[in-house]
């Protein structure tokens, strides 16, 4: 099979976006959203 690669690909900035990822998780876990609880608050 012949290599078709793109040599001119721009990297990707994966830092700034898992920055982006955490504070937008940080803001969420202030609010209380997203939490995991062992205990079932159904019983």
């Amino acid at each position: 099979m012949a290599n078709t690669g793109d040599n001119n690909k721009k990297k990707k900035d994966n830092n700034a976006k898992n920055m982006l990822k955490n504070e937008q998780a940080l803001e969420n876990a202030r609010h209380g959203k997203h939490s995991y609880s062992k205990k079932t608050d159904h019983l």
